[in-house]
């Protein structure tokens, strides 16, 4: 029983610092400090110290951090990036 009960713990300050975070990562944004942008490459969302879109972002820049299984299944063409279509407007 106390396995579960600091498995329990241990779930709830995650949460909680999680959710702390992207509070003051909207405030951050709001204030005009950070921005949430789509990079111009891939569309993921990405920050940015200005409010245009990124030439890149951590996704096109090191897949296999990311997304570590699509690049462990795709070895010939480690920089390819899957990118869904998307009805965005810039």
């Amino acid at each position: 029983m106390t396995v579960y009960e600091v498995l329990t713990v241990v779930v709830v300050v995650v949460l909680a610092t999680a959710a702390t975070a992207a509070i003051y990562l909207g405030l951050l944004n709001w204030a005009g400090g950070v921005f949430v942008v789509r990079c111009a490459a891939c569309h993921h969302l990405t920050l940015s110290p200005e409010n245009l879109p990124q030439p890149s972002c951590p996704h096109c820049r090191h897949p296999a951090l990311t997304h570590p299984l699509y690049t462990a299944n795709h070895i010939g063409q480690p920089r390819a990036v899957r990118v869904v279509g998307d009805a965005l407007k810039y």
